[in-house]
C-alpha cells in the first residue's frame, strides 16, 4: 500500500465524528476478516445497486482465511475505496482495530505490521485511532459490538480507551461467549440505550454466536466473511436500512450463496421471558 494513501484516508478520517449520522439506503457489512474475497463481492453488490452508502462494522483484519493468508490485502482493499469514495464509504473501528488502545492475543496482522517496518506500522496504527466508533444509520444504531454504557454518546472521542472497551469488546448478556475484556448489556439496558438516542434497532458484528440472530428483539448481528459462515444462524450476510425503520424486522438482509445474493430470514431468539 501507498503510504499516501494510508495519509490521505487518515487526514479523512479525522475530519469524521465518533458517531457518524448516515442517511438513505445504507448497507451494512459485519465483520470481513481479512476475506478480500467477500469483500469485493459486497463491493460490486453495493455499486450495482442503488445504495447512498456503505458502513463496515469494523474488524478487517486478523483470521484471514487460508485462500488469501493476510490482511492486508482486504485492509488495503478497503483504503483505496475511502480514498476514492470519501463520502460513500465508512469504516467503524472494531476490537481488531483497537489494538493501540487495548492489546490482545493473537493478533496476526501485528506481527504482519512488525515485518514492514516503523514507519508502515505507524502509519495503519494512526489509521485505526482515527477510525470512528459508532453511526446512527437513519434511526438504527450500528457498531462494532455495543454502545457506551453512560449512553454519552457526543462527548466520546475516537481514542477513548473506556468507550472503545465498550463499543467494540462487549457482548449480549445472552451470548455464550465468554472473553476477559468488555461488559455485557441484557435487554433492558439496550432498549433504554435505543430509546435515549431515538433508535428502534441495533445492528452489530462481533459475536459469530448471533450470526443471523435477533436478541431482546432489537439487536442483529451479522458476519460478512466466509470463515464464520457455520456460526450462530449461518451466512455471508449483509444488512440494508432504507430510510426510518419501524422495527427490526424492516432491515432487509441478504445472504451470499453460490455466487448469488438471496433474501435471508434471520432467526428471533426467544428466552423463557420473551
Amino acid at each position: 500500500m501507498d503510504i499516501e494513501i494510508v495519509s490521505r484516508v487518515i487526514s479523512i478520517m479525522k475530519k469524521e465524528p465518533s458517531f457518524l449520522k448516515l442517511k438513505g439506503r445504507v448497507m451494512i457489512v459485519g465483520d470481513t476478516h481479512g476475506d478480500v474475497v467477500i469483500t469485493k463481492e459486497i463491493v460490486s453488490r453495493f455499486f450495482n445497486t442503488d445504495y447512498d452508502t456503505i458502513l463496515f462494522l469494523g474488524d478487517y483484519v486478523d483470521r484471514a482465511p487460508e485462500d488469501v493468508d493476510s490482511s492486508f490485502p482486504n485492509l488495503d482493499f478497503l483504503i483505496k475505496l475511502k480514498a476514492e469514495y470519501p463520502s460513500k464509504v465508512f469504516l467503524l473501528k472494531g476490537n481488531h482495530e483497537a489494538g493501540f488502545a487495548i492489546p490482545f492475543w493473537p493478533s496476526e496482522f501485528e506481527h504482519e505490521l512488525m515485518n514492514e517496518g516503523e514507519e508502515v506500522r505507524k502509519a495503519y496504527m494512526n489509521l485505526f485511532r482515527a477510525m470512528p466508533l459508532m453511526a446512527m444509520v437513519n434511526n438504527v444504531y450500528a457498531a462494532h459490538a455495543a454502545f457506551p454504557f453512560d449512553f454519552n454518546t457526543y462527548a466520546i472521542t475516537k481514542t477513548d480507551i473506556k468507550a472503545i472497551e465498550e463499543i467494540t469488546w462487549s457482548d449480549a448478556e445472552i451470548s455464550p461467549v465468554y472473553r476477559e475484556i468488555g461488559k455485557r448489556f441484557d435487554e433492558t439496558l439496550l432498549h433504554d440505550f435505543l430509546s435515549h438516542i431515538g433508535a428502534e434497532a441495533f445492528v452489530r458484528g462481533h459475536d459469530p454466536y448471533l450470526n443471523g440472530v435477533i436478541v431482546y428483539k432489537k439487536c442483529l448481528t451479522i458476519f460478512s466473511c466466509r470463515q464464520y459462515r457455520e456460526y450462530g444462524n449461518g451466512g455471508i450476510l449483509i444488512a440494508t436500512v432504507d430510510g426510518d425503520i419501524h422495527g427490526i424486522e424492516d432491515i432487509f438482509v441478504e445472504v451470499w450463496d453460490n455466487g448469488t445474493w438471496k433474501k435471508y430470514t434471520p432467526l428471533f431468539f426467544r428466552d423463557k421471558h420473551q
